[in-house]
Parts: C-alpha cells; structure tokens; sequence
C-alpha cells in the first residue's frame, strides 16, 4: 500500500511540474509577443503609414493601372506602398508560423487587412503572373483569416464588454 501510494505521489508531482513548465511556456511567449505587437502598433500609428495607406484605400486604382503588376508602380510611390504591404505581410508570416497569437493580430488589424488587401490585390496578382512567385503569400492569407475570423466573433470570445448601461453587460 506505501508503495501505491509513492507512486501515485510520484505521478502526481510529474503531472503538476508538466502543468507547471507548460504555463511557464506560455508565459514566455506572451512576453515575448509584446516588443513585436508594441512595434506593429508603432508602425501603424506613423504618419506617413497612416497617408499611405489611405492613399492605398481611396486613391491608387484611380490613378494606377494594376496591368503592369506591383513592381510597376512609379518610385517613389512604389516605396511607400512597400511599407505598407510589408508591413501586412511580415503580420502575416509571424501568423503563419504562430510566432504570435493570430487573434490579437486579427483583432487590431482585421479590418484593415481585409480592406488594403482588396485595394493591392489586383496589383499583387498581376506581379505573380510576371515573376511566377506567390509574391505577398502571408499577407493574403492573412487577409483570409481576417474575412474568416472577423473581429467582432474574436471580441465576442474574448468576453469584451460593450458599454450599453455602465459596462456591466457582455
């Protein structure tokens, strides 16, 4: 019976220090997501990335034909345009290879993912056909998480509360 016991003492302690490693795992990746989600936030916030993209949204297809594919674009509008797809893409590829959690990313950055997306994808596609290349793949697939996973069913998950009668309800 003692050694019953030893061993259920001894299977329960593996089972807590596995628990144990695990949460501590989990919260070195946090800590490490941090720096990289100050820094996109940072990007984001610049003013020169805000016009950008809004030049992007509302003003690019009027003025550029996507026939001549990405690379076509004049300098040095194609320089800032590549700070702003990069910028998407580099979210993409830490996405793709979970380096961060999906959901933040798709929660800050869903909407607009989707949006500059569908103003650069002509450009995008047509610049795969000249190079042959899946030229910004990360960034169009994070573009179908985003339409995928919309920001509002993540808020939903995540229990954030809507300020309709002092804050008390979800």
């Amino acid at each position: 019976m003692l050694n019953l016991a030893s061993l259920f003492l001894s299977v329960l302690a593996v089972l807590i220090s596995g628990y144990l490693a695990y949460q501590q795992t989990l919260a070195a990746r946090g800590a490490n997501l941090i720096p990289i989600i100050f820094s996109a936030f940072r990007e984001w916030r610049n003013e020169d990335f805000i016009r950008t993209q809004q030049y992007i949204l509302t003003e690019l297809a009027s003025y550029h034909d996507p026939a001549g594919g990405y690379l076509s674009l004049p300098e040095p509008l194609r320089i800032k345009v590549d700070r702003v797809t990069v910028f998407y893409d580099d979210l993409g590829k830490l996405v793709a290879f979970r380096a961060v959690d999906s959901r933040v990313v798709l929660a800050t950055f869903g909407v607009t993912t989707i949006r500059v997306w569908d103003a650069l994808k002509p450009y995008i596609y047509r610049e795969r056909e000249i190079r042959g290349t899946q030229f910004m793949a990360t960034f169009e697939d994070l573009a179908c998480r985003a339409r995928e996973t919309p920001p509002s069913v993540l808020h939903r998950k995540l229990g954030l509360r809507k300020d309709t009668r002092g804050c008390n309800s979800r």
